[in-house]
C-alpha cells in the first residue's frame, strides 16, 4: 500500500514538474514587439491603426502615413540599395517589419542576432491583408482592435453598390515603359472589389509590360491612373492614337491617390470605395 502511495506521488510531482515546464516555454515563446523599425509603408499604417505608434523606434523615407511617422527618424530608402544593417541595428530593435521581395536580405543576418523579423506578403490580396493586420494584432496583444479594422474594411467593401454595369478599366501604373495591373497583382484585386473588369487580367503577371498598341486595342471604357506619376488626363488626351479609345472619348479619365490604392494595409475599404465613386 505505501508503495502505491508512493507511486502515485512521484507521478502526481512529475506531472506538475511538467506542466511547470510547458508554462514555462509558452511564457518564453510569448513575444509582443516594444521597438520597432518599420520598413514597410503598409506595415507602418497597421501599427498606427492599431495605436502602436509609440513602439516604432524608426522608419523608412516611404513611411509617411498617418502624418505622425514623419516625426520619427528615418533608416533610409525603401530597397537595399539605400538599407542597412547597422543603420538598423542602431535602434535597437527587437522586431523589423518588412516586405517580402524587398527585404528578405536582411532577415536572417537580423534573426541571428536574435532580432524577430516579419516580412509583408499582404500585397497578395486582400484576404492576406486582413490576415496580416489580425497576426501584427495578436503580436501586439491587440487583438480586439485588429478584429474592428478587419470588420470596418470588410464593411466598406461590401458597401459597393452591385447592381452597377460593369465597366471595363484600363489601370496605368506607369508609362515609360507602359505597365498596368495584371490578374495576380494587389491592384487588380481592389478594381474588381470596385465593380470593375480589368482589361489586361489576362495577363498571369502581377505588374506586365504592354505595348501602347494593346492598350488602344483593349478600348477600355474607365482610363485609371495613380496621381504619382505627375501625368494629368489632358497628357493623356495628347497621346496619338487615343482619342479612338472610349476613356478619352467620353473624358472617362481619373487620378487616384497613389498611396491609397498601392498600399496593402487598414485603409485597402476606402481604396475600393474611392475607386468604386471614380465614375459615380
Amino acid at each position: 500500500m505505501n508503495f502505491q502511495v508512493k507511486k502515485l506521488k512521484f507521478f502526481a510531482f512529475f506531472a506538475l514538474i511538467s506542466i511547470c515546464t510547458l508554462l514555462s516555454l509558452g511564457a518564453e515563446d510569448k513575444f509582443s514587439p516594444q521597438k520597432i523599425v518599420c520598413l514597410s509603408p503598409s506595415g507602418a499604417e497597421i501599427l498606427c491603426a492599431l495605436d502602436s505608434f509609440d513602439k516604432i523606434k524608426a522608419r523608412t523615407d516611404y513611411c509617411d502615413y498617418p502624418e505622425e511617422l514623419k516625426k520619427l527618424p528615418s533608416v533610409g530608402g525603401f530597397d537595399g540599395k539605400t538599407l542597412s544593417i547597422e543603420t538598423i541595428l542602431a535602434y535597437s530593435p527587437d522586431f523589423v517589419y518588412g516586405s517580402q521581395g524587398m527585404h528578405d536580405f536582411l532577415k536572417k543576418p537580423l534573426e541571428n542576432l536574435g532580432i524577430k523579423v516579419f516580412l509583408s506578403n499582404a500585397a497578395n490580396g486582400i484576404s492576406q491583408t486582413k490576415q496580416e493586420i489580425l497576426y501584427i494584432a495578436t503580436l501586439l496583444e491587440k487583438q480586439i482592435e485588429g478584429k474592428k479594422i478587419v470588420e470596418h474594411i470588410e464593411q466598406q467593401i461590401n458597401s459597393v453598390p452591385k447592381s452597377a454595369p460593369i465597366k471595363t478599366v484600363y489601370y496605368e501604373v506607369w508609362n515609360e515603359p507602359f505597365m498596368t495591373a495584371g490578374k495576380s497583382s494587389f491592384i487588380n484585386e481592389l478594381l474588381e472589389a470596385a465593380g470593375y473588369k480589368n482589361v489586361f487580367d489576362s495577363i498571369k503577371e502581377s505588374y506586365p509590360m504592354i505595348s501602347e498598341e494593346s492598350i488602344i486595342a483593349s478600348q477600355p471604357q474607365i482610363r485609371i491612373l495613380a496621381d504619382a506619376n505627375d501625368i494629368t488626363p489632358q497628357d493623356i488626351k495628347m497621346r496619338r492614337g487615343w482619342n479612338k479609345i472610349p476613356a478619352v472619348k467620353n473624358n472617362a479619365i481619373f487620378t487616384i491617390n497613389a498611396d491609397l490604392i498601392s498600399r496593402p494595409g487598414p485603409r485597402i475599404g476606402e481604396a475600393v470605395l474611392a475607386l468604386s465613386k471614380l465614375t459615380n
